[in-house]
């Protein structure tokens, strides 16, 4: 056993040592950059501090019980949305379960533990198939391993977007799978296939998806290239066999898969993006290590050694003829097809991304590796074969030498390791001696290479796009705050939005902040309607902080940060979580935000003044075609100033609300806000201001709202409400007294105990989705209603019990499609073990 053990250590050294390399390389370049955790530089960079690193942690506070939801459902955030498509989309990689190894308020680490082990993972996968693919020299298939994992895609595009490098990791993992079924050597490889690839499609099914795209091409290309020694019937069986194989794994993902697809249909849309293809000069110069272009142009860089081996590979006389074509066509197809509008659909679902509109160039990178790897292992026995790709390497460097994504560390590294490269190349027909230093300076030239442009397209990215600091003491205060405050489920504690916008995950609580891809189309337009902020077409919510809306949905407790940067927790009277109320409902006819928020509270507490603008020369202001159009004078010095005016009771607390007007507010009388800074991404359809209050009215009732703006702007034919606090006080106080007996929340349910009397309607402070059952007294479950866009049930007089559950849609499918996939995988295990026993048989 101890020499079986020996042997296979001495089989997987090459994966084992490119993995360990690979994200060796990602460490490094941290502590070149004295990035988090080697320094005080912020790591979190955009996704990953806002979305990552807060879903990470409600998700190991779900694992350890300390959390508010489940997997189907998640309480704390948007108050209260599903979680399964943010699992799918966000956390649900095969190496989320880092996070358990790491206390909570190291949760950044355990997100920079699982990009190391990711790009360790791809890095060894990869080497691991390219053994087996083709027999070579060892160190090759580690520096490839190495040139793959941490390439330029997993650098620049997937290390701040982690669950991307999934995708990066399945890749190599299909085409070894794929592989081992090509080769006919274990049955064993049709029954592990399916489970594999299943675990692969429920980590990241948007990367996987492409991956598995890849994976076909290298099956299609290994299929065409084989000689004429293997026949057309095994290589389609073969080829059939593995889409069984793949098909199987990606129906017994089905139960995950299926309800995240509905999720991500209901979920808010972006608007439909055209895609423009690069200039190929801008495409090919990514080819190039430490070039950097997140979310414009294709990461490919493999390192310039692989490059070198990658474009060898049709010079390659050593390599039959048939290969040379098929590979070099699927490379170059594979290539083109990232610049055509129908294919470029395919890679991406037909769903064309907003940004990173080259989210598949790692299949590229992986196609380079290959080449370059077939190559070296085939020897490169002629001048030609070396000399071909040195030309074309230096003709690429000069000519991309000033191209936007080039970079400092490019022009140097490029003919550094060309020169390292080609020495090896001369040293390897020396003696042993020679050739041994030659490979260890080339294996170390390699892994510096990678490390320093890891670290300069870190450097170039930052420059773009922001980072989010890890926890600190603003954090532990935060959260201990609403720790304090705690009372689920009868308030909500809400932590705020100081350091992200998915506080309540980050920090605890249950607040309205709330930014994913995945949030459902109702829930975002429910809360731009209630006067919520937003950004990213309303994927992200802002919190207006108003009484009103804090009251429909029982925030209690909130955390809020002064200018002082001090956190102290404001308390106020709300309602519970659940309500009885009367059968029939309050319906508001105020327009605007102010008229959806009386019909969720169920009471009228605002005043809609008529407004009018002020006669002033540097602008007018005009009401018509339903809003007020306020257009500065030809010649006035820029920005303006101009009041609105109003009339409203005394006392009255005075909201502006006015989603898409650029410019600022006089808050107080004193205070310049901004509404929407001159920056702001497309105000209307990419962002969006939150209601603002703006002081109180005097005792003359007159109110004055002064506007500062640059250019012409159009407000809501209403954008100003009178709040009576004596109004609200009193419809808090009513709704109080109407509390269930009792709630019990759970993972993704609750259950209420009512005081039998009249006929009435429950109403649970949570916008009511698709995938709600309610049922009362135990009876049959139907679809709640709703109440303002709360979940609302109907209780007869007598009622004693109701009882809602959140279950995905198409979840039942789901299930059923799994079930048949794994009723068919049992019948190939079925098969193969009634033709193995025949065979023991014959014998």
């Amino acid at each position: 056993m101890n020499r079986g053990f020996a042997a296979r250590v001495r089989r997987q050294w090459p994966a084992l040592a490119a993995a360990v390399a690979a994200g060796l390389t990602f460490v490094i370049s941290g502590i070149i950059r004295g990035t988090y955790p080697f320094g005080d530089g912020p790591r979190s960079t955009n996704d990953l501090g806002q979305q990552f690193v807060p879903m990470y942690a409600h998700y190991r506070d779900m694992l350890t019980g300390h959390g508010v939801g489940d997997l189907f459902f998640n309480w704390s955030g948007g108050f209260g949305v599903p979680f399964l498509g943010d699992f799918m989309a966000y956390v649900g990689s095969t190496l989320s379960w880092i996070v358990l190894l790491f206390p909570r308020d190291h949760i950044d680490l355990a997100l920079f533990g699982v990009d190391v082990f990711a790009i360790g993972l791809a890095a060894g996968a990869m080497t691991a198939y390219l053994r087996r693919l083709r027999p070579g020299p060892a160190w090759i298939a580690v520096v490839a391993g190495i040139s793959y994992g941490a390439c330029g895609w997993a650098i620049d595009d997937a290390a701040y977007m982690s669950v991307w490098l999934n995708g990066l990791v399945a890749f190599p993992i299909i085409c070894l799978l794929c592989e081992w079924i090509l080769s006919r050597r274990s049955t064993v490889s049709l029954l592990v296939t399916p489970f594999v690839v299943a675990l692969l499609w429920t980590s990241h099914f948007y990367t996987v998806y492409m991956a598995t795209i890849g994976a076909a091409i290298v099956v299609v290309a290994r299929i065409l290239a084989y000689d004429g020694h293997v026949s057309w019937r095994d290589r389609l069986t073969g080829g059939l066999r593995c889409i069984v194989a793949v098909g199987i794994g990606i129906g017994l993902a089905a139960p995950f898969l299926l309800p995240t697809f509905r999720i991500v249909q209901a979920a808010r849309p972006s608007p439909d993006a055209a895609f423009t293809p690069i200039s190929m000069i801008d495409f090919l110069a990514r080819l190039l290590p430490g070039s950097e272009g997140v979310g414009a142009t294709p990461g490919l860089a493999v390192g310039t050694v692989l490059l070198l081996l990658a474009v060898s590979f049709p010079f390659n006389r050593a390599i039959p003829g048939r290969e040379r074509i098929v590979w070099s066509a699927a490379v170059a197809l594979t290539v083109l097809s990232m610049q055509i509008d129908f294919t470029h659909d395919v890679w991406h679902g037909f769903d064309t991304p907003n940004g990173s509109q080259y989210r598949q160039a790692f299949i590229v990178s992986g196609l380079l590796v290959i080449l370059g790897w077939q190559s070296a292992a085939a020897g490169l026995r002629t001048a030609l074969s070396v000399a071909a790709p040195v030309g074309i390497v230096l003709v690429l460097y000069a000519v991309m030498w000033n191209v936007r994504t080039t970079t400092t560390t490019t022009r140097i590294v490029v003919p550094l390791l060309i020169v390292i490269a080609v020495g090896a190349w001369l040293a390897s027909r020396r003696p042993d001696r020679i050739r041994q230093v030659a490979v260890a300076l080339l294996v170390g030239a390699v892994v510096a290479e990678v490390s320093v442009s890891s670290a300069a397209i870190d450097a170039q990215r930052s420059k773009i796009l922001s980072a989010k600091a890890p926890w600190g003491d603003q954090h532990t205060a935060i959260r201990g705050l609403v720790e304090s405050a705690d009372d689920w489920p009868t308030y909500r504690a809400a932590p705020g939005a100081d350091q992200t916008v998915n506080d309540p995950m980050l920090m605890g609580g249950q607040g309205p902040q709330y930014y994913s891809s995945t949030i459902p189309d109702r829930v975002s337009q429910q809360l731009l309607d209630l006067g919520f902020g937003y950004s990213s077409y309303g994927r992200a919510t802002i919190d207006p902080q108003n009484p009103v809306v804090d009251a429909a949905f029982a925030i209690r407790n909130r955390v809020v940060v002064g200018d002082d940067d001090i956190p102290k927790l404001e308390t106020y009277d709300a309602p519970p979580l659940v309500t009885v109320r009367p059968v029939k409902a309050f319906t508001s006819s105020d327009p605007g935000p102010f008229g959806v928020q009386e019909t969720a509270l169920g009471a009228d507490v605002y005043t809609m003044p008529k407004v009018l603008g002020e006669k002033d020369p540097d602008a007018t202001v005009s009401d018509r075609r339903g809003g007020l159009t306020i257009t500065p004078t030809p010649g006035a010095t820029r920005p303006v100033e101009t009041t609105l005016h109003a009339t409203c009771t005394p006392g009255s607390e005075i909201w502006f609300a006015a989603p898409t007007y650029v410019g600022d507010v006089l808050v107080d009388g004193r205070d310049w806000v901004t509404n929407l800074a001159p920056t702001a991404k497309s105000p209307g359809i990419y962002s969006g201001a939150p209601m603002l209050r703006i002081g109180t009215a005097g005792a003359d009732g007159k109110v004055d709202v002064t506007l500062r703006l640059a250019a012409r702007t159009k407000l809501p034919s209403s954008p100003i409400g009178c709040l009576h606090k004596d109004r609200l006080d009193a419809a808090v106080a009513k709704l109080s007294a109407s509390k269930a007996s009792a709630v019990d929340v759970g993972g993704h349910s609750i259950h209420v105990r009512l005081q039998p009397g009249d006929a009435a309607a429950v109403v649970i402070a949570v916008v009511r989705i698709d995938g709600w059952r309610c049922s009362v007294d135990g009876k049959a479950g139907r679809n709640p209603g709703t109440r303002g866009g709360l979940l609302a049930v109907a209780a007869p007089a007598g009622a004693s019990e109701v009882s809602c559950a959140y279950r995905p849609v198409g979840a039942r499918m789901g299930l059923a499609i799994g079930g048949l996939a794994l009723l068919g995988l049992l019948a190939i295990a079925g098969v193969l073990a009634l033709r193995r026993r025949g065979v023991q048989t014959d014998r």
